[in-house]
């Protein structure tokens, strides 16, 4: 292939990647400026809001230890979806506890609750929260609670 060839192949090619779409589905992108940053800051805080206040959070911080593993500051989540009143704090700590009685049932003779928190927002942002103030944090498990436990 020549020179000129491949000149017009890439100039079709670039051509036709200007084609595809960018800014919401319009085919030309848009200045970015400062009130289209400053909008999409606004729109950006509302999802964090909408999606930490739809769930909350129980979470406990164990020592797990059995004859042959010791597991130090492991994190327990439990995450139930937000419906209304402080019924659903207690339906996760309720959760909590049971996963707690099959640790010790199952995997681990002594376990150890170090700290318990609750939170209104999702365990991902709580467990973030907690690892800024406690390095050491292992995250065990999140557990949903909105699964009905038998």
């Amino acid at each position: 292939m020549n020179l000129f060839m491949r000149t017009c192949v890439l100039l079709l090619a670039g051509t036709m990647s200007n084609r595809s779409f960018a800014n919401d589905g319009h085919t030309t992108p848009s200045i970015f400026t400062g009130t289209h940053f400053i909008r999409s800051l606004h729109s950006f805080d509302s999802l964090i809001t909408v999606h930490s206040t739809a769930k909350v959070c129980a979470c406990q911080i164990l020592n797990l230890r059995s004859n042959n593993h010791h597991i130090m500051n492991a994190v327990v989540f439990a995450e139930k979806t937000n419906e209304a009143g402080q019924a659903n704090f207690t339906k996760a700590r309720i959760r909590l506890e049971r996963e707690k009685r099959i640790l010790r049932a199952l995997f681990y003779n002594k376990i150890e609750v170090i700290g318990k928190t609750t939170a209104a927002t999702d365990c991902n942002t709580l467990f973030q929260q907690l690892k800024k103030k406690k390095d050491n944090l292992l995250l065990y498990e999140v557990l949903d609670a909105d699964v009905a436990v038998r």
